[in-house]
């Protein structure tokens, strides 16, 4: 039953628990880079134990702007609120997806991600938004630089043999071209852990502002409604 005695004997009442979420923001890329890099890490573990790296479901890949951690759950609208601020007045972006690497190097790997390319300016624009954002409701963001990048897999278990042939395979697929991704929203995610991994729930997902009106055309037929500037392919 548990919450202990006062001095007089008096046994204590409980205090409830404060319900929190694991909370994240995010980009998530769309259908044909997924499937881009599914080919890719399907390449790349060919021939390893089957423990030897954790991939990361193609459907939970994406490019982690802040993590939160665990927030009371009474404080998820005021920052949802600070995001959408936040997020005003940025616009839509085109980034390219390319290369394979790893973190902390190809000696030692340990997470397997996919590079972003191009202007990554409005990428980072819009995080140091959120970050100011967010810190003024209190939450402190992450004391590391930030480095824009997909995780696509965790290294479990590798032996020497294992090493060389992941910085091998990568070293051959550090130029590939997984094509444009059109940047269009900004989602505050929910993560919850179990032994089975982690899954994700959306709870805000804030639209990021489309170009000038003499701007792109919209594709009929486009993947997610995305945009192309004129000439763009």
């Amino acid at each position: 039953m548990g919450g202990g005695f006062d001095a007089t004997g008096k046994r204590m009442a409980l205090m409830p628990e404060t319900e929190t979420k694991r909370l994240f923001t995010a980009l998530f890329p769309p259908a044909h880079i997924l499937a881009g890099l599914a080919a890719a890490v399907a390449g790349l573990g060919q021939g390893l134990p089957a423990r030897a790296i954790r991939w990361t479901r193609p459907e939970q890949i994406h490019l982690t702007l802040n993590f939160l951690g665990a927030i009371a759950t009474a404080r998820i609208p005021e920052i949802q609120s600070a995001l959408s601020a936040a997020c005003a007045g940025h616009r839509r972006h085109t980034v390219r997806v390319a290369g394979l690497g790893c973190f902390p190097n190809r000696s030692r790997p340990r997470i397997i991600w996919a590079g972003l390319a191009g202007d990554l300016r409005p990428v980072e624009d819009l995080k140091k938004a959120m970050d100011a954002g967010l810190l003024a409701c209190g939450c402190v963001g992450e004391d590391r630089p930030f480095h824009a990048h997909l995780t696509a897999g965790r290294v479990s278990e590798l032996n020497a043999a294992g090493r060389r042939q992941v910085a091998e395979a990568l070293a051959r697929e550090q130029e590939r071209d997984f094509g444009e991704w059109e940047v269009g929203r900004m989602d505050l995610m929910q993560s919850v852990l179990s032994p089975q991994g982690a899954a994700y729930s959306v709870l805000q997902s804030i639209p990021l502002e489309d170009f000038p009106a003499q701007g792109p055309k919209a594709i009929p037929g486009d993947s997610a409604g995305a945009f192309r500037l004129p000439g763009q392919r």
